[in-house]
């Protein structure tokens, strides 16, 4: 959990922003890989910021229930984050455009997915290191979209704190943490 909580540390600030930017008014959030460790952490961090709707975005029906149970976002919606049309389309027809979309899948091509999701004027943090920077800035201008695009670099003040936090104190994100930990250890990939 460590290794993510940059993630929610910094969707938490750029989503307290764009509130405050908005005059108030709660802006929309998309989480690209939302049942996964950032993701989970980061559509908390985003409703504590002062998000109205979070949209959570996974890849197959079976991450798209364990989200649901969990509570974490306002829809889920399961799309392809390598398919640009297909994942603005999914993310606008559960609420969106974005005004912040979190990317915290770790495949590469998802760059003008999460651009094309985002409303002018909007932000996109990129916390996969699978992110080519070269195609999200020649996508934006290619599709002449306004947003602004962040590398989220793992360190914000406090996150280490904040993230512990998030899994002590809402329990859908440490079920989904309990849940993984129990199948990792079930495969042999960590001790019990």
């Amino acid at each position: 959990m460590l290794d993510v909580c940059g993630a929610p540390a910094l969707t938490g600030r750029v989503v307290s922003q764009a509130a405050g930017r908005a005059g108030g008014s709660a802006p929309v959030v998309a989480v690209l890989g939302a049942a996964g460790k950032s993701g989970s952490l980061s559509t908390v961090a985003a409703r504590r910021a002062g998000a109205g709707r979070v949209i959570g975005v996974v890849p197959s029906e079976a991450e798209a229930a364990t989200l649901r149970a969990a509570g974490l976002a306002d829809e889920v919606v399961i799309a392809d984050a390598r398919d640009p049309v297909a994942l603005a389309a999914a993310v606008h027809g559960a609420g969106g455009p974005a005004a912040v979309t979190v990317v915290c899948v770790d495949v590469p091509g998802c760059e003008g997915g999460a651009v094309l999701a985002t409303a002018d004027g909007g932000t996109v943090i990129f916390f996969s290191m699978a992110t080519s920077f070269t195609a999200a800035a020649l996508g934006a201008e290619g599709a002449a979209a306004d947003v602004t695009m962040l590398i989220g670099n793992g360190y914000v003040p406090g996150h280490a704190r904040l993230a512990l936090d998030l899994v002590r104190c809402e329990p859908g994100v440490r079920g989904l943490f309990e849940a993984r930990v129990s199948e990792d250890a079930r495969d042999g990939k960590v001790e019990a």
